[in-house]
């Protein structure tokens, strides 16, 4: 039983870090990735330690219910983790020797935002009652969003590397922060059972817009950094990985809706139909990966046929 609460905490994450790993055309040998990954997890000790801290200090429940929403989502739980995701990226996951090409900077921040969440999501499987509620509806939701953060920090840290800008580098901690929080802050305020109907209309929008705003800004960016990889001969340790990529996101495409309604299989009709709109974070990468490994493969089908045309 141990292990298969270990699995249910540890496998979302790496089920988000494979569609990295595929959409950066990485390989799972990477040392620089499981280093990010494992600096993650031992971050969000850290990022633990200061949100106590903090808590103790901010005399937030002072401010109304819904202030104190808000400043919780900012102060307590987004600036100290999306700071130290930041920190650990920048610092120390891009300075491994491994890392070569920009690509790899959206991988690593993709891994450390993940470690970070898998450590976070083993402590509240293991310490929840119903436990596969819990992992079901986390697998779903919290993770994917680490997961999206991630991506932003990351896609945006590419910009910064090629801008050489000082505002692109400060949005790489600013908007993951900005995200977090308003993942964060509709469910807090339902925590206290306010505007129960339309908070939770609030944190579905956030979920799809929020899915929409980074996967776009990524394919941007990556594209962006693979041309800039290609021209400085830094391409050519990729990995081809179109078939991946479609296979993975059907398979999301499945899983995510139905672990989504086999969490509240015997709540009834009208609930599982909630818990498949929450469902949105991998609905969304499932269509990305889908859509990038057709694109792919089209493309690679195209120079073929080309270089086959132009043979003498």
């Amino acid at each position: 039983m141990k292990f298969i609460v270990l699995l249910a905490a540890i496998i979302p994450p790496l089920v988000i870090l494979t569609y990295g790993i595929a959409k950066a055309r990485d390989g799972w040998k990477s040392e620089a990735t499981w280093n990010a990954f494992l600096i993650g997890a031992v971050s969000a000790l850290a990022a633990l330690a200061i949100e106590l801290a903090l808590g103790y200090l901010l005399p937030l429940a002072r401010t109304g219910a819904v202030a104190e929403a808000g400043l919780t989502a900012v102060l307590l739980a987004a600036l100290p983790e999306e700071s130290i995701k930041f920190f650990v990226l920048v610092s120390l996951a891009e300075k491994h020797v491994d890392v070569r090409r920009l690509q790899d900077i959206l991988v690593l921040a993709l891994a450390v935002s993940l470690g970070f969440a898998t450590l976070e999501n083993f402590f509240y499987v293991i310490s929840a009652g119903g436990w596969k509620m819990i992992a079901a509806l986390r697998a779903i939701t919290a993770v994917p969003n680490h997961g999206i953060d991630g991506l932003a920090m990351g896609a945006l840290l590419i910009r910064a590397r090629l801008s050489g800008r000082a505002k692109d580098m400060t949005l790489a901690l600013i908007v993951p922060v900005l995200l977090h929080a308003a993942y964060d802050f509709p469910l807090l305020v339902l925590r206290k059972d306010i505007g129960t109907i339309w908070f939770g209309i609030l944190w579905l929008l956030v979920l799809a817009a929020s899915s929409i705003f980074v996967i776009r800004l990524c394919n941007r960016m990556l594209a962006k950094a693979v041309a800039s990889d290609r021209t400085a001969g830094r391409d050519d340790s990729s990995i081809e990985s179109a078939g991946w990529l479609i296979a993975g996101g059907a398979m999301v495409l499945f899983a995510g809706p139905s672990l989504a309604a086999w969490a509240f299989h015997t709540k009834g009709v009208e609930v599982a139909s909630v818990a498949i709109a929450l469902s949105i974070f991998p609905i969304a990468f499932g269509i990305d990966s889908v859509l990038t490994g057709l694109k792919r493969r089209n493309s690679r089908r195209a120079a073929a046929a080309q270089a086959l045309h132009c043979a003498p």
